[in-house]
Order: structure tokens, then sequence, then C-alpha cells
């Protein structure tokens, strides 16, 4: 073994001690030192000096950390790249499911308006299928009206004494339909106003005390002073076809027809027995009149403003109304004489307004038709015209043009019907349009984006 290996030239013999290498020798030992620094030498890293001064460790982690970086550049492009278009996926998505959601309501309201066509349509040609557009409860109104005021023209010219007998009559007819129609319709405090409030005090002269002096002066005064002068003010109008509208008329008009009668067309031996305070009133006293008239108003606005103060609210909020509240609204005289005034101060103001109003108009009767029966007379025939002018006023602009204005509005659906079924078809072509050229949702957006994380991480 050991002369194996100094043969091999592990271990140097004593006889090479002396020697110099020969030229073979040197070459080849210049060629493997050559050899040697080539290798140290890779890809521009010189191995050899980094060996020296760092651990082989960091120099791979030099060498590998560029290329990762270089690779997470590539997957965070990519990872971009696919969100983005997965955004776009999903902005188009939600975008045709709008359109769906809008589709949905257009064709919902389209219903409704061919629907509400539908039932306007029906509701016209029910009308129109009636005689004259007239419901039978207006058939009877309407003979009843032309009846009552035939009748009533016989008995004021053939029997005056029984006029307070038929004016009771109709009051057991007329004031409860009034009580239930306004009951129903919530327009029940329009029961408190003075109207009626002197259409009991008749029936309570004409049956219960008929010797008082005291109320036959109210009474009369104000059948010719505010019930009468209602009706050119209020525009009651004499619509036989209305009940509503006869009875307003009547409760105005009636007293005034009584009271002439009781005062100037009863024979003085019969309404002297009927009515013995009328014997004993030859004039009447305009002081004591008007002193009368105004106690009675003055009583009978106090009971009102205390009915009317606790359900203020109720007026103000609209579930309840009465004369205040429609008078002062609107564009008319009343109106426009109250809105002159502060709010807080408006309703004060209405009720001056109505105890001078009430005052003016009953100055006539002690000063004028009381004394007089041409003039009681011309004004019953100015009531009667002016009743008979509003009546015609409605039955020509009111009545009417209703019909044509509910063919206006029947023209308005349609059209509203036809836009919005246009509407709704523009609506449909779109959505196809876009739901030709979006696909149907799926995973692979997300799933992308999962790869790529899931790459990233790797």
């Amino acid at each position: 073994m050991a002369d194996s290996s100094v043969h091999n030239g592990w271990l140097p013999g004593p006889e090479s001690d002396n020697r110099s290498p020969t030229c073979s020798e040197s070459m080849s030992a210049l060629s493997r030192s050559s050899s040697m620094q080539s290798a140290s030498t890779h890809d521009g890293i010189d191995l050899m000096e980094g060996a020296s001064g760092l651990p082989l460790a960091d120099l791979l982690e030099t060498f590998w950390d560029s290329r990762v970086d270089l690779l997470d550049r590539k997957l965070k492009t990519l990872s971009e790249e696919v969100k983005f278009k997965a955004k776009q996926r999903r902005d188009k998505l939600v975008q045709r499911a709008k359109g769906q959601k809008e589709l949905k309501a257009l064709q919902k309201e389209a219903e409704k308006l061919r629907q509400g066509v539908v039932e306007r349509v029906e509701k016209l040609s029910e009308r129109w299928s009636d005689a004259k557009m007239v419901r039978t409860r207006d058939k009877v109104s309407f003979v009843i009206g032309v009846m009552n005021l035939v009748i009533s023209s016989l008995i004021f010219a053939l029997r005056p004494e029984w006029l307070a007998t038929v004016y009771t009559i109709q009051c057991l007819y007329f004031l409860p339909i009034r009580i239930f129609t306004y009951t129903r319709k919530k327009w029940h405090y329009f029961l408190f106003d003075f109207c009626y409030f002197l259409n009991v005090a008749n029936l309570v002269f004409i049956w219960l005390m008929p010797q008082s002096k005291f109320l036959l002066t109210v009474c009369y005064c104000a059948a010719h002073g505010p019930l009468a002068a209602a009706i050119p003010t209020w525009r009651n109008s004499m619509t036989f076809h209305s009940l509503d509208k006869m009875t307003s008329l009547f409760i105005h008009l009636y007293p005034l027809l009584v009271f002439v009668a009781i005062r100037h067309f009863i024979p003085p031996d019969i309404a002297y027995k009927q009515y013995p305070a009328l014997a004993q009133m030859v004039h009447l006293n305009s002081f004591r009149t008007f002193f009368f008239n105004v106690g009675v108003y003055i009583v009978w606005q106090s009971l009102y403003y205390v009915v009317m103060v606790p359900r203020r609210f109720k007026i103000e909020s609209g579930e309840r109304t009465n004369s205040y509240s429609t008078l002062s609204q609107g564009k008319g005289a009343v109106a426009n004489l109250l809105s002159k005034a502060k709010p807080q101060r408006r309703e004060p103001a209405f009720m001056l307004l109505q105890f001078v109003y009430t005052i003016i108009t009953t100055l006539p009767a002690p000063l004028l038709f009381y004394r007089s029966k041409t003039a009681s007379a011309v004004l019953v025939l100015f009531v009667l015209l002016m009743s008979v002018i509003n009546g015609a006023s409605y039955y020509v602009e009111v009545w009417g043009r209703r019909f044509e204005k509910e063919l206006i509005a029947l023209r308005k659906e349609l059209e509203a019907a036809r836009s919005a079924d246009q509407a709704v078809k523009s609506a449909l072509e779109d959505s196809s349009d876009l739901g030709n050229n979006i696909p149907p949702p799926s995973d692979s957006a997300s799933s992308d984006v999962t790869v790529v994380e899931a790459k990233k991480d790797k």
C-alpha cells in the first residue's frame, strides 16, 4: 500500500526531493490552474471571491430572490387582469338584473293602467247605457222636486194656511236625510250652522209657541234675512235631480214662503187664530227687532263656538269640515277677505263677518217686508229666479260638462297606458339585446381569482 501511494504521487519519494520539474509537468500544472480558475466563475458571479466573504446559503438566496420577485410581478399582473374582467362581468350582470327589475316595474305599472282604463270604460258604458245617464235615485229626486214646486205653489195660492203643515211634513222628510247623508260623509259639522238652528226655531214657533212675539220676530226676520239672502250668496240652485241641492234650497227658501203666507196671504181671522202673536204685532219695532236678532245670533254663535273649539284639531287636520274651513279656502269673496287677516285672527274675523252679514240682511225685514205685501212677493220671485238661474248654470256648465271631463280623463288614461306599453316594449327589446350580449352568470371569474391567489401564495 505504501509503495502504491508513493508511486501514485500521494507521497513524494526521497529520490524526488532534489529533482527539478520537467517541461511537461509545468504545462500540466498550468492547465489545471486555468481550469480551476474558469470553474470558479459562473454566469458572471465569482464563486471563489464570494466564498471568501459570504456563506453558500446567502448566495442561493440572492440568486432565487430575483427570480421569485419576477414571478410575483407576473402573477400580480395576471391577477389584476382577471379581477378587472371579473368586475366588468359582475357590473354587466348587475346592470342586467336592474334592467329586469325596472322591466318588471314597468310591466306592473302598464298592467295597472290597462286595468284602470278597462274599469273606466266599463263605468262609462254603464252610464251611457242608462237612459239619459240619470240614475233611479236622481229620477225620483227630480220628480219629487218638480211636484214639490207645483204643489207648494198651488197650496200657497189656494190654501196658504196649509203651508206650515206642508213645511213640517217636508222637514220630517228632508232633515233626517240630510243628517244621515252628512254624517256618512263626515260633513255633520255643517248641521250646526245658523240655518238649521233657525229651522228648528220655526218648528218650535209653529207648533209649540205660536203666541211668542219674540219667536215670531226672530223667525220672520231670519226667513226674510240671512236665509233668503243665502240663496244668491251661496248659489243654492233649483236642481231637481239632486236631492242634496233640493234639500239645501228647501232649508233656505221654504221658511220665506211660510212666513210670507202667515203675514200677508192667510186670511186674518185664520192667521190670528193659528198664531196669536200675530194679532199683537201689527208693526215690528225696529230697535226691538234688532236686539232680538242680535241676541239670538250671539246665543247661537256661543253654542257653535263651544261645540267647535274642542273639535278644532279635526277640522284643521282635514278629517272634518265645516262652514269656516270651506268658505275660508278657494277664491271666493269670503276667502279673499279672510286672507287679509293673520291666520290666528281669521276665525274671529269670520264670526264677525257672519254677524255683520246677518244684521245687514235682517234690517229690510221690519222696515219693508213686514209692512208691504208687494215687496214680500217681489222678494219671493227674486229668490226663486236666482235659484232657477243657479240651477240652469249647474245643468249647463257643471252637469253637462261632467261627462265631457270624464271622456277627457279617459283619453288621458288611454294615452298614458299606450306610452307605458311602448316603454315596456322598448325595455323588452333592450333586455333581449343585453341578454344576447352577456353570457349567463357563472363562477368562472371567482374561480380564476382563486387560482391566481393560490399560485401567488405558493
